[in-house]
């Protein structure tokens, strides 16, 4: 995957949140801005390994988190739930990039129903 395809993104809430080696459902005022106009997006979950367990990417800087959004479109049934990745990096400067998606395979990339284990995560604590 080319760096050059990462994206700069606002996620504010993400210091709230990196390093915490959890997974998080993110409130809608906390999604990324390109998902706050779509109505297909039904869930977006964080991902941010501890510091210790970040993973080197193809740029100078460490994968620190990961996305996984769930999105409903009808034109796929008759597995309308699509759901990608979306590798995070933070800048020196302290901004986060996201990557292109990428295809899940847990869960399915495309699915008859919402992945019911993904409701065993809540909110990022205050």
């Amino acid at each position: 995957m080319s760096t050059e395809s990462w994206k700069q993104i606002r996620l504010p809430a993400f210091q709230g949140y990196a390093g915490s080696n959890e997974t998080y459902e993110l409130d809608r005022s906390h999604w990324p801005s390109w998902a706050h106009g779509s109505t297909q997006f039904e869930r977006i979950f964080v991902y941010c390994p501890d510091y210790e367990n970040q993973i080197s990417s193809q740029t100078t800087a460490s994968i620190v988190g990961r996305l996984l959004t769930e999105r409903y479109d009808i034109k796929d049934q008759p597995k309308p739930y699509n759901y990608n990745f979306y590798m995070l990096v933070l800048s020196t400067g302290g901004q986060v990039y996201q990557s292109p998606p990428i295809v899940t395979s847990s869960p399915p990339h495309h699915s008859s129903e919402p992945a019911s284990w993904l409701n065993a995560y809540g909110p990022p604590p205050v």
